[in-house]
């Protein structure tokens, strides 16, 4: 089993030792919502470090409407990025779609280029906006954002319309890190507390009391590293351990996002569950998450 002093070196060795967002914007107003928040991540006041914002475009529909041309898109961009609490180094992309690829295959391919630490999409895009896709609940996911989650090796944060709105948010967030000590699981957690996370933000880790012999049989010893981990980084940290029998584990940690009110959850791709892209739990939380859900890859795995 890999240490956590491993995690954190492969998550900086991975995409560098600076903060590195990736966003896709398409004119939608949960895209917007997904800038705001990588905006907010990769803000110098938040990350001194130079951390960097690529705001990714696909040119997907020639005869789209003025307001939604790559030019158009690109200055409402600049504007979000602008204003007197932020300063981001950021730069738009309008990115060709070769008729034999999809969105999510060009948008991974430009944020895997750029070597990202995570791409924002938004759950849903035009299609469901414009009516084109019916929608009646808040756990629908577009395809754009279901192929980047399934088919790339890029962690997703997927933004929902209920998602806390964080433009001009510095700080103050609450992360949510739901752990079952597998490798990804402790990627998810390297990346928060090493590049996501601040001083001024909280983070809670959640482990699932198991009864089968695993690393989670004991979650109060394994959540003294991580919660050491923290005190490491001098970032507040709350742990949590248990488990409602009579719900699922993906239940577990929704309520628990809930009742907290966190405003990033994130987990690991696949946990345990083997070959499997993504396991069971991670999807049903990002499906179903009220607030945004990111799903850090581990191609190790």
């Amino acid at each position: 089993m890999d240490s956590f002093e491993e995690s954190f070196a492969y998550c900086h060795h991975r995409v560098g030792a600076t903060l590195q967002v990736a966003v896709a914007v398409d004119g939608s107003k949960v895209s917007k919502k997904a800038l705001d928040l990588a905006v907010a991540l990769a803000n110098e006041k938040r990350h001194p470090d130079d951390a960097t914002l690529d705001i990714l475009h696909v040119k997907a529909d020639p005869d789209a409407p003025a307001f939604l041309s790559p030019e158009h898109i690109e200055k409402e961009c600049a504007l979000r990025t602008t204003g007197p609490d932020l300063k981001v180094d950021a730069k738009f992309h309008a990115l060709a779609k070769p008729a034999d690829q999809s969105i999510e295959h060009v948008l991974a391919k430009a944020a895997e280029a750029r070597g990202a630490d995570i791409l924002v999409v938004g759950a849903t895009g035009l299609k469901v906006e414009q009516g084109a896709v019916h929608a009646d609940s808040f756990a629908v996911m577009g395809s754009t954002c279901d192929g980047s989650l399934h088919r790339s090796d890029v962690s997703v944060a997927i933004v929902k319309a209920t998602s806390f709105d964080t433009r001009g948010e510095l700080g103050g967030l609450t992360f949510l890190v739901a752990t079952d000590d597998s490798p990804a699981a402790r990627l998810a957690f390297a990346l928060t507390v090493s590049k996501l996370a601040t001083p001024a933000d909280e983070v809670h880790v959640y482990v699932n009391r198991d009864v089968d012999g695993s690393p989670t049989s004991h979650p109060d010893e394994l959540l003294k590293h991580y919660k050491a981990a923290c005190d490491a980084k001098k970032l507040r940290c709350v742990t949590h351990a248990g488990r409602d029998h009579t719900t699922s584990v993906a239940d577990d940690i929704l309520k628990l996002a809930r009742d907290i009110g966190a405003d990033v959850l994130l987990l690991g791709t696949n946990g345990h569950a083997g070959a499997e892209i993504i396991g069971s739990v991670s999807l049903k939380c990002a499906r179903s998450a009220k607030c945004t859900c990111v799903v850090v890859k581990d191609p190790r795995a």
